[in-house]
């Protein structure tokens, strides 16, 4: 056992100082800068471990063996899951990752949970990985990185983040809106038959989707509340051409998703929109997926997963997450009209002004996107909350 815990420490040393010594060549920008201190820093402690196993092996006493082998284990899978997730940031760092590091540094520097956490971005269908204890790697597909028009889906991200900080008061809120459910869902008589049982097994599954479906639906609140029209339009198009998956599913797929269908988060954020007097924008969002629906002969079926009746218990539980989490909330400035000011404006409003300049002329946004980019990243503001 000595002798193969010696391997495994020694191999391990092996692969941790190679991977510091590739880390090391990489130019970093300023956006990513504490994300590749955090990496350097974590890449010294596996650096120690190991050599701290590797010197208590060598002092050849058995009644150690049971722990090195724990703290081997336990080092072995810290590496795995550092190698494999964690220095992908840095390793495919690009020029072009400013823009989107910039963006999310500005919105973690305004909640006091996470203006600590270093960012990361790497390549992949929108997600984050929302652990606490560690960097936020965020994942963006690398078209989208290239300009302004998608970043507002960030904003859903951080809303799993903001979950993962407030989680017993969130999964409370989740498990009272999954008893109102349950209660709604519940049929004015019962029999004792096949027919009763197999009915109450498809309430019981219908109730614990929602645990998923419901933090969903808060990280698109979440979206929505800090990045307003520019939100829900990014959301709109990156996922309308998507296929009819998007607006229906069988009941057996319903199942075993993580995710709501998409209409239905639209019919949800349609309604919160109009509930902040962005009638235009709600009506336009409906409408699109209506006509889409319409053309590809969908009609509107959740089976059983959703029912007119959970609708206000569904937007209360969320607006009560939205309260215990308290996110940025956009202002009336951010969707303003007038042009994006690198000295005073939020970079909810370069989003809601690029959106706006896309919708008036599409030929004539690539232009306005560069240079309002270049003038982004240029700039020495550091992107806070004007007074």
């Amino acid at each position: 056992m000595r002798s193969l815990l010696k391997r495994s420490n020694t191999s391990l040393l092996r692969e941790i100082d190679q991977l510091r010594s590739v880390l090391l060549r990489h130019s970093i920008s300023q956006e990513l800068a504490s994300y590749y201190v955090w990496v350097l820093a974590e890449n010294d402690s596996l650096r120690r471990q190991a050599l701290q196993n590797l010197r208590d092996l060598s002092l050849n006493r058995d009644d150690t063996l049971d722990d090195i082998l724990s703290q081997t284990q336990n080092l072995t899978r810290r590496f795995r899951l550092y190698d494999e997730r964690l220095t992908t940031p840095v390793l495919r760092s690009l020029p072009s990752d400013r823009l989107c590091l910039r963006i999310v540094n500005w919105l973690h520097s305004l909640h006091s949970q996470t203006s600590h956490i270093p960012t990361g971005l790497s390549d992949g269908e929108f997600s984050i990985w929302p652990e606490p204890q560690l960097p936020a790697v965020y994942f963006m597909p690398p078209s989208a990185q290239l300009g302004l028009l998608y970043l507002p889906l960030f904003f859903h991200e951080f809303g799993h983040l903001l979950y993962a900080y407030h989680k017993p008061e969130m999964d409370d809120l989740v498990r009272d809106l999954q008893e109102k459910i349950a209660e709604l869902l519940q049929p004015l008589s019962q029999r004792d038959d096949f027919h009763t049982q197999e009915q109450a097994k498809k309430r019981n599954v219908i109730v614990e989707t929602w645990y998923e479906w419901t933090q969903e639906l808060f990280c698109d609140a979440v979206g929505f509340v800090i990045g307003g029209p520019a939100f829900i339009k990014a959301f709109s198009m990156f996922f309308l051409m998507s296929g009819q998956g998007r607006f229906t599913l069988p009941s057996d797929q319903l199942e075993q998703s993580q995710h709501p269908v998409t209409w239905l988060r639209i019919r949800l954020l349609a309604e919160r929109s109009r509930h902040l007097g962005l009638m235009d924008e709600a009506k336009r969002l409906e409408d699109d997926w209506d006509t889409t629906a319409r053309t590809m002969s969908i009609s509107e079926d959740y089976y059983g997963f959703f029912e007119d009746d959970f609708r206000p218990f569904i937007q209360k539980t969320v607006n009560d997450m939205l309260t215990e989490a308290s996110p940025y909330h956009f202002t009336k400035d951010d969707v303003a009209s007038c042009e994006w000011d690198p000295q005073t404006s939020t970079p909810v409003h370069l989003l809601n002004r690029a959106w706006a300049v896309f919708a008036a002329d599409p030929n004539c946004y690539d232009d306005w996107e560069r240079q309002a980019v270049q003038t982004f990243l240029e700039s020495n503001n550091d992107c806070d909350v004007p007074a």
